[in-house]
């Protein structure tokens, strides 16, 4: 069960007549509204590179005035709340300042205008965030050989590193063979696999289960092409091929600093335990 860590504020307000929602106290001048509004749903988190995008569903009744939204680090921990959205806003709130690779625990509540608070919702929505970056320009190994290896290392860096193709801590490179295409080859053991043309970075938001490969061949680079590694360490990470030349091509990647995650970018549902 998800706990609250607030403080409980209780508001009487004037309300004209008295209806089923209502309670009329003894005197008949006066009537408390205490119907909670309806618990909010379909919350939902989009990962990003330290915040995550809550959203969920507006509750649609005359009196609303607000929701609570809330930050845990285990689904039935305690929650802590970290903002407020007024009903004439967007259901959404952006929690900025986080630390990517730290998974995070979100819900929300509903409250009226006479005070009266919704319980939590009850969705499992858990966030990770990861780092994110454009234009990391990567070499052929035949072209600079310095410039030609990647390798993902969160616990040195917050990006994907490029480093020789042949050094030690290089996870993949870059290759292409005279008159041959370009293609990108794992090195010992790590895996890969090309998930075809995707319109956005965000397209794919979670590693695949199956399909890896650790051919030495590689496999070939296409433009609009998004590719999703999985290291020997236990780190996923994706690159997609923005724009491509003869000897280099211009990626954007993200990769997950939480060791065997698989979320990789917008969460676009949340569920139910």
């Amino acid at each position: 069960m998800k706990r609250l860590a607030i403080g409980i504020c209780v508001l009487t307000m004037g309300l004209a007549g008295c209806n089923s929602y209502n309670s009329c106290d003894p005197c008949g001048d006066r009537c408390i509204d205490n119907q909670p509004p309806a618990v909010p749903t379909c919350v939902t988190s989009i990962t990003g590179d330290t915040y995550v995008i809550v959203e969920w569903n507006p509750v649609v009744v005359d009196d609303i005035e607000g929701y609570g939204v809330y930050r845990s680090r285990s689904y039935d921990g305690t929650y802590m709340r970290i903002g407020d959205v007024a009903w004439d806003e967007p259901t959404e709130f952006w929690d900025e300042g986080l630390t990517n690779g730290v998974t995070y625990f979100y819900a929300v509540d509903a409250y009226d205008i006479s005070g009266n608070v919704s319980e939590l919702s009850y969705e499992w929505v858990d966030d990770t965030p990861r780092p994110e970056g454009w234009d990391l320009q990567w070499m052929t190994r035949q072209f600079e050989p310095n410039e030609a290896g990647i390798a993902i290392i969160p616990d040195q860096y917050d990006s994907i590193v490029i480093l020789p193709y042949n050094a030690f801590a290089a996870q993949y490179y870059l290759s292409r063979p005279e008159g041959g295409l370009m293609r990108i080859v794992p090195l010992r053991g790590n895996q890969l696999q090309d998930f075809g043309f995707t319109y956005s970075e965000d397209d794919i938001s979670e590693a695949p289960v199956d399909g890896w490969s650790s051919n030495p061949d590689g496999v070939e680079v296409i433009l609009k092409h998004t590719y999703i590694l999985r290291t020997t360490t236990g780190y996923y990470g994706k690159i997609r091929v923005e724009t491509m030349g003869p000897n280099w091509a211009i990626v954007y990647w993200a990769f997950q600093g939480q060791q065997w995650n698989t979320e990789l970018a917008p969460r676009l549902v949340g569920s139910t335990p």
